[in-house]
């Protein structure tokens, strides 16, 4: 294996790590990867988009949003990559920067604001921009590696 000649930044590291992530999504709409990190950029928990347990796979057989356009999610059935992170981080406490392969909606970004999340990077935008709340909040958000 060659030596790469350049080291990644952390932010290039975790976002290149969201594709990865994200493939384990089963909505058909939008695989979204999240990524929970802490000060010392130790990886604290990851999630994916899909429905919740138990239910069958948007990928085997689509919920009623499924087709619904961007921005349009109540009924769609995935619980979003951001809120599974939050739930499977065993060390809530010491979380402070979230990678995620889209922005938050608005929905997430309430149940952000309610974490000690201080930082945001993302690969995209969203369809709703719930910036106001991250600036309310004190939670740097990035989008595109954009401050």
């Amino acid at each position: 294996m060659q030596t790469p000649s350049k080291r990644l930044s952390h932010d290039e590291y975790f976002l290149s790590m969201l594709q990865l992530v994200a493939s384990r999504s089963t909505c058909i709409r939008r695989a979204v990867g999240a990524i929970i990190v802490d000060e010392k950029h130790h990886v604290l928990s990851t999630g994916y988009n899909g429905v919740p347990s138990g239910f069958p796979h948007c990928i085997d057989k689509q919920c009623a949003g499924a087709l619904d356009p961007p921005g349009v999610s109540f009924r769609c059935l995935a619980v979003h990559a951001e809120v599974n992170a939050v739930l499977q981080c065993p060390r809530i406490g010491l979380a402070h920067t979230l990678y995620v392969s889209c922005a938050p909606c608005f929905s997430c970004a309430k149940m952000i604001c309610n974490t000690p999340l201080k930082r945001i990077v993302c690969l995209e935008p969203y369809a709703d921009d719930s910036s106001w709340l991250f600036a309310k909040a004190g939670i740097k958000l990035e989008i595109g590696g954009q401050r």
